[in-house]
């Protein structure tokens, strides 16, 4: 079980939080898809917000998502998340590799605009189900599981709540979002729990161009300890704060194709753990209305 005191904290399973992707109500009638791919890589263990000693691992994903939300009236969007991991990996150099692949989960929520005004200004809560797509458990050639973090699906049940902030300024030029999501996550089948999770976000845009958005993100990410069983493994959760600067370009009709990057400028973990040196994504929103 030596796994665990060098968990990949940052392999954990679920849908990666990919930018501006999450968003606030719909108009009625009006179906929105989203669809992204992110790649991930890590290399540097750390202990607490510092350095460690330990290295000689390296992780990393390509993952593919998709987000579908339909406007049912003005005020109320229903919405469902799904994601694929094409390849996720850790390698080190006391460990063999591990290489795994497959569905994480489906979020199936609703979201309604408790304050929706016509000056560019929104207030929405949401909330939903994490569903397990598959319960599959990666093993080796002699029946021992992968370690927990590196599976593609935490194969549990869950729930998710969000709150949405949105504010445009001048002539929509300028817009403010701020988003928050917790999750909270159940036992799998191998009686291990991941921590809950907590993310909050800030995001500033600016259209500077016809057609043409720059948005920077400030993203905050805390995860509690897993638990197996009763016990509680202290080497896991910690918080990380990203910077996320993005580019956007919309396309007629309704169709807009975003680039992004993920990168940390603070963390701080419990123990000593693998965590996240960069990630760059994009993805391609398209709005249909009936």
């Amino acid at each position: 079980m030596s796994f665990q005191d060098i968990s990949a904290q940052c392999c954990a399973p679920g849908n990666p939080v990919s930018g501006s992707e999450y968003i606030g109500t719909l108009p009625k009638k009006t179906l929105r898809t989203i669809t992204f791919y992110r790649h991930s890589y890590s290399d540097t263990y750390f202990e607490g917000s510092d350095i460690s000693e330990y290295q000689g691992t390296e992780s990393g994903y390509d993952f593919i998502g998709e987000v579908i939300s339909y406007g049912i009236i003005g005020k109320l969007t229903a919405e469902a998340e799904i994601g694929y991991y094409i390849d996720k990996y850790q390698d080190s150099d006391v460990l063999d590799r591990f290489t795994t692949h497959g569905f994480t989960h489906a979020v199936l929520s609703a979201k309604y605009a408790v304050l929706k005004t016509k000056n560019d200004m929104e207030l929405t809560l949401g909330a939903g189900a994490r569903v397990p797509v598959s319960r599959k458990v990666f093993k080796d050639d002699y029946g021992v599981p992968y370690p927990q973090e590196i599976q593609p699906s935490t194969g549990a049940f869950g729930f998710v709540g969000q709150l949405f902030f949105f504010k445009g300024f001048q002539e929509k030029k300028w817009r403010l979002v701020i988003h928050g999501r917790y999750e909270i996550n159940g036992y799998n089948s191998e009686d291990y729990r991941f921590g809950d999770a907590l993310f909050t976000s800030l995001f500033v845009g600016y259209g500077f161009a016809k057609n043409w958005a720059a948005t920077v993100q400030l993203r905050n990410e805390y995860r509690w300890e897993d638990w197996q069983g009763d016990t509680r493994y202290l080497v896991t959760g910690g918080e990380i704060l990203f910077a996320s600067p993005q580019i956007s370009y919309t396309f007629k009709p309704r169709l807009t194709l975003s680039v992004m990057a993920d990168i940390p400028v603070y963390r701080h973990y419990n123990g000593v753990q693998l965590g996240p040196k960069y990630a760059v994504g994009i993805s391609l929103v398209k709005d249909f209305c009936f």
